[in-house]
């Protein structure tokens, strides 16, 4: 009776399985589409939107506390955008081991 019983249960399961994955095939939009969809978001982080010039306002801010070349700091900061702040968040935090920043 347990047998057969754990046997229609794992039939039950696996159809309920296949009825699910076949409504997610029939619900994900062609590739053409996910496609063109990525390439619109992709667009909208270039480095002249307002996103790449906050980055650079923001690496300029911290390489002038740091007594870093601002000017440098800001136009990496426009190009690379995350990339930038990561690196940043890197040296940051190895200065911050080196010892506390003084202020001029």
């Amino acid at each position: 009776m347990k047998r057969k019983m754990s046997i229609w249960l794992l039939g039950m399961m696996l159809a309920l399985e296949m009825v699910d994955t076949a409504r997610a095939i029939e619900i994900q939009p062609p590739l053409e589409q996910r496609v063109t969809n990525l390439e619109n978001r992709w667009n909208s982080f270039r480095p002249d939107s307002g996103i790449g010039f906050l980055f650079g306002a923001f690496c300029a801010l911290w390489a002038q506390n740091t007594k870093r070349n601002a000017w440098l700091w800001f136009f990496l900061g426009l190009i690379f955008t995350a990339i930038t702040v990561l690196c940043l968040l890197y040296k940051n935090s190895h200065d911050l081991r080196k010892g506390p920043i003084r202020f001029a």
